[in-house]
């Protein structure tokens, strides 16, 4: 079931406190409605009842599709807080394990640190595809497009809507305005041939060491050879 907690929240713009119930975790097996409104967002969005300002306060979020035997935990951090992230994460993990399933624990429990990666994490996971296989692909076209595709002002992110059969959309958005600036396509049969080779014995430690989580990203790995990562977007 999702979960609800109350905090004090203060209005950023009238400074007002009030207490606010906000969502621990969302199911969304039990609760549809809550996908929708992620998708919208609307989940742990404020509105500030003297000057009505309505905004969203960013928090830990799990959410689970327990029907796709999905997990993934939003931790909303920076790159100065990617080792506090990350002990949440392990956190989880750990009140997780006499709870779950023994077939829940491990598939898909996935940490992302913006709305943006969880939104675009569902839609991967959703349509069946290799998070770590997806990050690889991203990674060529940056490392191939470097001119064109800086990871400091420039971020990937898959496109489900556009994908098919044939090929694998993403689209190029600028990291300061969030304007989604071209789309670039990727023949399936690369994330095919990709599967194969990574499905090895011999294969898959490579795809784990470029990639060894938790958190799953193309963009932060090529950025730890630029200096710090600059802080997600607001969305």
């Amino acid at each position: 079931m999702s979960e609800l907690k109350t905090y004090p929240i203060r209005c950023p713009r009238c400074q007002r406190e009030q207490s606010v119930e906000l969502y621990e975790s969302i199911n969304v097996q039990a609760d549809p409605n809550l996908r929708q409104r992620l998708m919208a967002n609307d989940i742990n969005v404020v509105r500030c009842k003297d000057c009505e300002l309505s905004f969203r306060v960013d928090k830990p979020l799990l959410y689970h599709d327990p029907a796709r035997r999905i997990m993934i935990y939003l931790v909303p951090f920076g790159a100065a807080d990617l080792g506090t992230g990350e002990r949440q994460f392990a956190d989880l993990l750990l009140r997780l394990e006499g709870l779950l399933p023994a077939d829940l624990r491990a598939p898909h429990i996935g940490l992302v640190c913006s709305r943006i990666e969880l939104v675009e994490r569902i839609f991967l996971l959703e349509a069946g595809l290799n998070e770590r296989i997806i990050e690889y692909l991203k990674y060529l076209l940056y490392t191939r497009n470097a001119e064109r595709l800086n990871p400091a002002t420039k971020e990937l992110l898959f496109n489900a809507e556009d994908s098919n059969a044939e090929s694998l959309c993403f689209v190029v958005q600028d990291v300061e305005t969030r304007k989604l600036e071209a789309m670039l396509k990727y023949d399936r049969s690369v994330y095919a041939a990709l599967s194969e080779m990574f499905d090895r014995d011999e294969q898959t430690p490579r795809l784990l060491e470029l990639f060894p989580g938790p958190r799953i990203s193309a963009r932060a790995l090529l950025l730890k050879e630029l200096g710090p990562e600059p802080e997600p977007p607001e969305s």
